[in-house]
């Protein structure tokens, strides 16, 4: 025994050492395929490409495995053809991106061999660039933290006087989300297009809850409303670290439970269906804590019409503070939501107005009172108090400061 531990350090170093011979030479032959495939948009006179390397594709082009170490390589391609230089920032396409030394560092091994330093060139040389100079093209990778079914990427940019923002959701085969999964054009059509007027009598009129599936007992309260078209209506939530969940089946099952046993985090979690307009909800989002029974969540389902033109999204936001066991749930366990639901609602308008591109919110009223010695219940039979308003929030795909945000003097909530 004693010679055993005399001689698993040297051991050690040595496995340590050759642990980078395990590695591939990286191989970037594959550049055709992502980049016919990427999409491109036009604004002004800038032209930006995108696309997402899957994990194989990124595995053989680097030589190692990028999703191993939650890392997600996004492709750009910068057309600039003004006479101004244009500044990329890397920070709008994913705050805390890895840089090619760290990523070279990351993958580099104790006793680092010809891959390592191949692999460190090329995480140098494919780098996007930061500056584009007027009629130049320019491509290269950000390297991001990975997500699966779909990824929102966005990229930022600055010139003299002028700020571009490029938004990309871009699908994935690595994992689906919920929403993936939702028809939206067999949605019913959004028919009427009403005004500002309009719209808060049609908030009013709603139901005041969602529902079970037999609409026969009332569930979460209806406290949110947002507005907005395609990409717009989402990417705020991204942006302020909110996630879509996963579609319900074995896998989603069998990781909740075990994070419920073992009392650990699961971001993307299932979020389970209640029902408005007749059918579950149609997109589901959350931030989680470290800990499966502490995150927030929301639902939202479209509205069948829109207002000046834009889309509308009714839903609910609650906070769950806890699990508790059950047997109506698939997973026998159901979170337990906080009571004070309009602290919730408090929480997503500040985290909307923080992103700069909400320009319009207000309260609607529609959900009803609930009073602390009165309150309804959901359909896990939590208690909640509200004071029965529905925030109303617009959002856009420019900046606003929040000072400038426009204020609908509809309903005040009480102090």
């Amino acid at each position: 025994m004693g010679a055993f531990f005399r001689w698993f350090p040297i051991v050690s170093v040595v496995l340590l050492a050759c642990s980078g011979c395990t590695k591939t030479p990286p191989d970037p032959s594959g550049r055709d395929a992502f980049e016919s495939r990427a999409t491109a948009q036009l604004q002004g006179q800038v032209t930006v490409r995108a696309a997402v390397l899957g994990d194989e594709e990124s595995s053989r082009f680097f030589g190692v495995s990028l999703a191993d170490k939650g890392m997600q390589a996004v492709w750009f391609s910068v057309k600039n053809d003004s006479d101004r230089m244009l500044y990329y920032l890397p920070a709008t396409t994913d705050a805390d991106y890895y840089t090619p030394p760290e990523a070279s560092r990351i993958f580099r091994a104790w006793w680092s061999g010809e891959a390592d330093r191949e692999r460190e060139l090329l995480f140098a040389r494919e780098a996007m660039p930061d500056v584009i100079a007027p009629g130049q093209n320019a491509s290269g990778f950000v390297l991001t933290h990975r997500e699966g079914g779909a990824k929102f990427v966005r990229a930022g940019f600055v010139s003299l006087g002028q700020r571009f923002e490029f938004r990309f959701v871009i699908q994935l085969s690595s994992k689906l989300y919920a929403a993936q999964n939702v028809d939206f054009n067999a949605l019913p059509s959004a028919g009427e297009n009403i005004d500002l007027a309009g719209l808060r009598a049609k908030l009013e009129a709603l139901p005041c809850c969602t529902s079970n599936k037999e609409s026969n007992r009332s569930g979460d309260p209806l406290n949110l409303v947002i507005v907005g078209n395609g990409a717009d209506a989402i990417f705020p939530f991204i942006e302020r670290g909110w996630r879509l969940d996963e579609p319900l089946d074995i896998h989603s099952v069998l990781r909740t439970i075990s994070a419920f046993i073992f009392g650990t985090e699961y971001t993307t979690s299932p979020i389970s269906p209640l029902y408005v307009f007749g059918r579950p909800q149609d997109i589901a989002l959350q931030k989680a804590r470290n800990n499966i029974s502490l995150r927030n969540h929301l639902r939202v389902w479209r509205a069948p019409f829109t207002v000046e033109a834009q889309g509308v999204w009714v839903g609910q936001i609650s906070r769950d503070i806890g699990t508790k066991l059950t047997t109506q749930s698939w997973s026998f366990t159901t979170h337990r939501i906080s009571p004070e639901v309009d602290q919730d609602r408090y929480y997503l308008l500040q985290d909307l107005l923080l992103t700069g591109e909400a320009y319009r919110f207000g309260f609607a009223r529609g959900v009803g009172l609930s009073s602390p010695t009165n309150p309804r219940t959901n359909l896990g039979f939590d208690p909640y108090v509200t004071d029965g308003l529905r925030v109303v929030v617009f959002l856009g795909p420019r900046q606003y400061v929040t000072d400038k945000v426009e204020f609908i003097d509809w309903e005040r909530p009480p102090p």
